[in-house]
């Protein structure tokens, strides 16, 4: 009798955890009374407000759930709020979003892409009164810049298009740092600074995104032309925490898919120099883990 009481007691125990602990998993994936999106910040917080709002709005008219943008000051402030749960979605590059992963794991989920971010592109600009030309690549430029103390600025240490890629571009093509290379080597913050600031003879050379500078005026572009088109590699995301529960995140991904279809969707996705967002996967940023873990500084 003992025997049979034992066992029920321990049926009834295992029963309670599998009970409690799908209680659990429901709670986790109830649907919160509002959505918060971020963004990493490279462009200008006016900019950002406006047109990542219309993408918020977009996912509140499909997903049914008041949504708000967010603005942050600085890279890390975005990774922190995803992981946090601060945010629900975040908008990354890859390195945030590798960032991001190392603090999250398998709780971070990559659920969009734009068209452009799986063959993204960096450029590298300089001002138009120095007189310096385009290059057919980097060792060209470090070759040009040897005794003539030139300055460089990226923009934010944890921007992937900004600074790690235009940087490990460098260092593949030159073998040498571009601290080795140019005078001054500063970190302007955004895509929009580092424009402006190459434009107006601040800098020198600087590097920069592909979409930043495809919308800025033509008056910037004229006193800052592109010197240097960098290969292809894979940046920004739409990144969600899985404790939003598959429902919910297959409805904003659907919501994500068809921004395109929407009037104000349609101006954000002008605004981000795309045609519509695609789908994406965790396992197509993974390179950017190991490139991390390999010592590149990127920054705090």
């Amino acid at each position: 009798m003992k025997r049979i009481i034992t066992i029920a007691l321990m049926t009834c125990c295992i029963f309670g955890l599998i009970v409690t602990g799908s209680m659990l998993s429901a709670a986790a994936a109830e649907r919160p009374q509002k959505l918060i999106m971020t963004a990493i910040p490279d462009d200008s917080a006016e900019n950002m407000r406006e047109f990542f709002g219309l993408i918020a709005r977009h996912i509140e008219n499909q997903v049914g759930i008041p949504t708000e943008y967010v603005h942050v000051a600085n890279y890390a402030a975005t990774v922190t709020a995803l992981a946090t749960g601060q945010a629900h979605l975040a908008w990354f590059g890859a390195v945030t979003t590798a960032q991001a992963y190392m603090v999250m794991g398998d709780e971070l989920e990559v659920i969009a892409a734009r068209d452009i971010d799986k063959e993204f592109i960096s450029y590298f600009i300089a001002n138009a009164d120095a007189g310096i030309p385009a290059v057919a690549n980097l060792k060209e430029l470090a070759e040009l810049a040897q005794g003539k103390n030139w300055t460089f600025t990226f923009g934010s240490k944890s921007s992937t298009s900004s600074h790690m890629m235009p940087r490990s571009f460098f260092v593949e093509e030159t073998g040498k740092n571009p601290e080795e290379v140019f005078r001054t080597v500063a970190y302007s913050g955004s895509h929009d600074v580092v424009l402006q600031k190459v434009a107006n003879g601040e800098f020198h050379v600087g590097a920069l995104g592909q979409p930043p500078y495809d919308r800025a005026s033509d008056e910037l572009k004229r006193m800052a032309p592109i010197i240097y088109t960098t290969p292809r590699f894979t940046n920004y995301n739409f990144s969600t925490r899985k404790a939003l529960g598959a429902e919910l995140i297959g409805e904003i991904h659907a919501a994500l898919l068809s921004l395109h279809e929407s009037p104000e969707g349609k101006k954000a996705l002008n605004y981000l120099k795309s045609e519509r967002f695609v789908d994406a996967d965790m396992s197509e940023w993974m390179g950017y883990v190991d490139l991390i873990k390999s010592g590149v500084d990127i920054g705090g």
